[in-house]
């Protein structure tokens, strides 16, 4: 993966992830992601650091005009979430890709050597869903200033998919009953690991101020949210939990 026109999507990654600010009136969110989870060991994070943000100063030379939307985890992995259109618009940015790391190699950036034994990295293709996901306030996608993220990965049971997004749904109207401005993304799996699997994702400015919100919210309605809870989770299989925080300054072509 760390080689020719493979090397830039190695530095792109998600999870979860979501693009673009909100437009004036009418949001525009796109709705399928090619993804890319990179693994770092800690011994080699400052290293990666390092050559990485030397990356990101040549894409931002070169003008790179992709959508690049970069996440660091608890954890020790970085996500890149980059929009496509369809399955063929991953040839499409490694064509992108494959040009980028040309020029960058001819201004004397040799990325292959660069990040030569830095890091692993996974993939997958997810699609938002505008079904499951929940925005009262019209306010949609990643920006500068609710950087924190929540990333719950919730792998259902085989061919429970349609009773998932029914108990799903529920959460959407009993947050609609109440006067509470809280909203997240769900995105399903199309290609990965582990599938079937779906990503809710939550933003905050902090993390202090994701808590605070939870815990009075817990207070209010703890009783409600154990009936949803034991709803849903009957179709689930497995649920795992991720921390971490959106990177702007690794980040590329997204509304501030």
């Amino acid at each position: 993966m760390k080689s020719s026109a493979l090397i830039l999507l190695i530095f792109l990654f998600t999870g979860m992830s979501s693009f673009i600010s909100q437009a004036q009136e009418a949001p525009v969110m796109p709705t399928t992601y090619y993804v890319i989870e990179e693994f770092v060991q800690p011994a080699d994070n400052q290293t990666f650091i390092k050559v990485q943000q030397e990356a990101v100063d040549y894409w931002k030379k070169f003008e790179f005009d992709v959508p690049i939307f970069t996440y660091a985890t608890n954890s020790g992995s970085y996500y890149w979430v980059l929009p496509i259109e369809n399955f063929a618009g991953i040839d499409q940015l490694f064509k992108k890709a494959g040009e980028l790391t040309g020029k960058m190699k001819e201004a004397g950036y040799d990325a292959n050597e660069k990040f030569k034994d830095l890091s692993t990295a996974r993939q997958m293709v997810i699609h938002w869903s505008k079904d499951l996901s929940y925005h009262p306030n019209g306010r949609m996608g990643q920006t500068a200033n609710n950087t924190y993220c929540e990333w719950t990965f919730m792998y259902l049971k085989p061919g429970h998919e349609k009773e998932a997004t029914e108990a799903a749904q529920k959460y959407k109207a009993f947050y609609d009953s109440v006067e509470e401005t809280s909203d997240w993304d769900v995105y399903t799996v199309w290609m990965g690991y582990d599938t079937p699997c779906w990503i809710l994702m939550s933003r905050a400015e902090s993390e202090m101020a994701m808590l605070e919100q939870e815990t009075k919210l817990q207070a209010k309605y703890s009783e409600k949210f154990q009936e949803l809870w034991n709803n849903f989770s009957v179709h689930v299989r497995k649920i795992e939990n991720q921390k971490g925080w959106f990177l702007p300054n690794w980040s590329l072509n997204f509304e501030q």
